[in-house]
């Protein structure tokens, strides 16, 4: 694994398996974020109409990255804009806070099936000297 940051599709029979890593906690939550997003968008012309800030109080990074992606499935259920990344930075004290950039609807095109929660029993995010790297199974 390089310090890089990235994300990519891993297969699976029912659901959807995402991968994403970064030099930190804090890069690897966005570039899930971005993963989790493009299962069901496609953003490439989305406009950013707010931006919605979320504090994750200081967890394990699991729990961590679990309550970012149910906060943008939440957003997704709930919101008037999409939610199409986030802007993420890791505290002293071990929390994230999260800023979601949020876009107008008709901006953002379908591309599949909007998820419905993110599994705990299959997240695992692993941190080495390399960077972070995270894998989560999301129930569409």
């Amino acid at each position: 694994m390089t310090s890089e940051r990235g994300h990519e599709v891993i297969g699976h029979t029912a659901d959807v398996i995402l991968e994403a890593w970064g030099p930190d906690l804090a890069s690897c939550a966005a570039e899930a974020v971005a993963a989790l997003v493009a299962t069901c968008a496609d953003t490439s012309r989305a406009r950013v109409v707010d931006r919605r800030p979320v504090r994750l109080d200081p967890a394990p990074p699991t729990d961590l990255l679990h309550a970012l992606l149910e906060e943008v499935v939440f957003t997704l259920d709930t919101e008037a804009s999409v939610p199409v990344a986030a802007e993420v930075t890791a505290t002293a004290d071990g929390a994230l806070e999260a800023v979601l950039l949020l876009a107008d609807p008709g901006t953002v095109e379908p591309v599949g099936s909007a998820p419905k929660a993110i599994s705990r029993s299959e997240l695992a995010v692993d941190e080495t000297r390399h960077g972070v790297r995270a894998r989560f199974l999301v129930d569409v």
